[in-house]
This record gives structure tokens, C-alpha cells and sequence, in this order.
């Protein structure tokens, strides 16, 4: 359960990230939001948009949750605390950004919020792909064929296995394919 939840975490932060990185332009994103507001609008109800902005904050509750289930389940009980410690801050200072927002009327920089969302969620989706190989392999559902050096750097989802490394490097080529792209429009 390990492995697949957190396989699934990371493939929902690529695919994420990905997405972010397509908005990065205030321009695209302000069209995006534009074009799906126009398009409940004219239907005649208010029911799509209702839908659409139920979809978008569920979305993002359950990447949350998914996020969080993959953390929980590759941690101890002894770091449990650590986790709801780093949720509690999280929350705290998500609260004081917002009041700070709202308050002094700062306008947020969407095309650099995206920007660096957006490699957060890459190199999450780096980890947690390398930790989700690793319990797959000790699940005994992934085969483990060892790389002639050895090394093991655990904060990273790193271990000297074929599968883990062509898993990782794969998140690496999609996000690079993304940045590159990007790039020459």
C-alpha cells in the first residue's frame, strides 16, 4: 500500500507540476480561468460554476491528502508528531501569508508563484517516485536489479537500483521535456 500510494502521489504531482508550469504566464492563467467562467456562464446556470470551483478546491484538498497519506505511511510513529507539527505551520503560516495578502492588498506575483510551485511539486514527485520504487521493491512487486556503485541517500528516494534510478530519471526527463518546451515558445 506504501509503494502504490505513494507512486500515485507522485504521478498526481507530476502530472500537477506540469500543469503549473503550463500557467505560468498570468496571461495563460487569467485566460484559463476566463474561458471556464465564460463557458459556465453561457450555458445559462450557475451550476457549472459552482462545479468548477468545487473541482479546483477539491482537487487541491485531495493532492493534500494524497501528499499527506504518502508522508504517514513512509513515516514512523515516532514522526508522526513531526508531521503534525510541520501540517500545523504549514497551516499557520498559509493563515498569516493570506492575512498579509488580504490586509495590505500585495498583489501575488502569479507567473513566479507557479514558477516556483512548480518545481517544488517536481522535486516532491522526484522523491516520492524513488521511495514508492523502493517500497514496491521491498513489497517484493518490483524486481531489484543493483547498479554497480553503491549509495543510499533516503531524503532523496535515492538507492542504487535500476528501477528506481530509470523511475527517477524518467520524472527528470518529463520535467525537463516541460522546461524546455517552455522555453522556446
Amino acid at each position: 500500500m506504501e509503494g502504490i500510494g505513494a507512486l500515485f502521489a507522485a504521478i498526481i504531482l507530476l502530472y500537477v507540476g506540469v500543469w503549473m508550469h503550463s500557467k505560468t504566464s498570468a496571461q495563460q492563467w487569467q485566460a484559463y480561468i476566463q474561458q471556464n467562467i465564460n463557458t459556465r456562464l453561457e450555458s445559462g446556470t450557475l451550476w457549472g460554476l459552482a462545479g468548477l470551483s468545487f473541482i479546483a478546491v477539491y482537487r487541491e484538498v485531495f493532492e493534500t491528502v494524497l501528499f499527506y497519506q504518502s508522508l504517514l505511511t513512509q513515516s514512523s510513529q515516532t514522526q508522526y508528531s513531526s508531521v503534525a507539527i510541520g501540517f500545523a505551520l504549514g497551516v499557520v503560516l498559509l493563515a498569516l501569508i493570506a492575512w498579509v495578502l488580504v490586509k495590505y492588498s500585495i498583489k501575488l506575483p502569479i507567473a513566479k508563484f507557479f514558477a516556483y510551485t512548480t518545481y517544488l511539486l517536481f522535486a516532491l514527485a522526484f522523491v516520492l517516485m524513488g521511495k514508492a520504487v523502493i517500497a514496491l521493491q521491498e513489497a517484493d512487486l518490483v524486481a531489484i536489479s543493483v547498479m554497480p556503485i553503491n549509495f543510499d541517500i533516503a531524503l532523496l528516494g535515492l538507492k542504487s537500483t535500476w528501477q528506481g534510478f530509470i523511475a527517477q530519471l524518467t520524472v527528470a526527463v518529463i520535467f525537463s521535456f516541460y522546461i524546455i518546451k517552455a522555453k522556446k515558445r
